[in-house]
């Protein structure tokens, strides 16, 4: 069982930090291109994050609904959120942008770019929370 909890906290910490990173980045810069370009890594580790954060929600907080599972539930259902909005609004800008450029491509990445750093903003203080609690 302490296997099982390294690894998957390792993996949840570094999946995390990179995703929720590159999405900071990229909000900030503006660039659709580069959002375009980071697309793929990005849900990757979303999906390790949160295939990870599954594991450990099981292992520790599986038979219990506290206020410590409360706060992490709304963290956790924001980065789902987050992920979606990046699946959707990059994915089909980077769709759209490798069939034809469109002008309306680049800037609809760099929004749901933006839209996803908010939502992990709010899952990073609710992880931050809920270790105080």
């Amino acid at each position: 069982m302490q296997y099982i909890f390294m690894i998957a906290l390792a993996l949840h910490v570094m999946s995390g930090v990179f995703w929720a990173g590159s999405t900071f980045v990229l909000a900030r810069m503006g660039d659709g291109r580069l959002a375009a370009t980071l697309f793929a890594p990005q849900m990757g580790a979303a999906t390790m994050a949160v295939l990870s954060g599954a594991v450990l929600w099981y292992l520790f907080h599986g038979g219990y609904f506290g206020t410590q599972e409360q706060v992490l539930a709304v963290g956790a259902t924001a980065a789902l959120v987050a992920a979606g909005v990046q699946g959707v609004l990059v994915g089909q800008a980077r769709r759209i942008g490798a069939s034809g450029s469109a002008a309306n491509t680049l800037a609809q990445a760099v929004r749901g770019e933006r839209l996803a750093a908010a939502l992990l903003a709010i899952t990073v203080i609710t992880m931050a929370i809920a270790r105080v609690m």
